[in-house]
């Protein structure tokens, strides 16, 4: 398991990678710098991640309630967690799913920054396997509700305003 492969470098950029404000609110901001730059009015991809993070954050506690699954370090007393131990249940990870779903979000209005946003929810995942609070399922499991939740608002959001757009075009 990764919480056995620990160096001291590598913990401190994971324990950083894992703070609240990276797994939504920076990439919400990326969206939004992207958005200003394509001089966007609307704040789209911005909008789109944020509404997806919370979509995905709502899905992903629901399930943890439904599976019930106990943290690492709840269920085996070998494991250590190297950060505090959420006080939830651990299927899916949250992190992962907010991550994702903000990084798919994003990188379908701006498929330039697909790929490096989908990279920092991969590392914010891997994070909290290596920080001993999450099982591999929980993350792969998050990370596929997230990508769902994050292609689906974006999608509904551009639909929308493509529809506003078309009805103010004709009025």
């Amino acid at each position: 398991m990764a919480h056995s492969l620990r160096w001291e470098p590598l913990t401190l950029l994971l324990v950083v990678t894992s703070a609240w404000w990276v797994k939504g609110p920076l990439i919400v901001c990326a969206g939004g710098l992207a958005d200003v730059r394509s001089r966007r009015l609307l704040p789209l991809a911005a909008g789109s991640a944020a509404t997806a993070a919370l979509l995905g954050a709502a899905a992903a506690a629901t399930l943890k309630e439904v599976f019930e699954r106990l943290r690492p370090p709840v269920a085996d007393p070998t494991v250590t967690a190297l950060v505090a131990t959420p006080g939830g249940y651990s299927f899916p990870s949250g992190h992962a799913t907010t991550a994702f779903a903000a990084a798919a979000a994003v990188g379908m209005v701006h498929p330039r920054l697909r790929w490096p946003l989908l990279g920092l929810a991969a590392l914010v995942g891997f994070s909290r396997v290596y920080l001993g609070v999450h099982y591999g399922l929980d993350v792969l499991a998050g990370a596929v509700l997230g990508t769902a939740v994050g292609v689906a608002s974006a999608f509904a959001i551009c639909k929308l305003l493509r529809r506003r757009a078309e009805r103010a075009a004709t009025a």
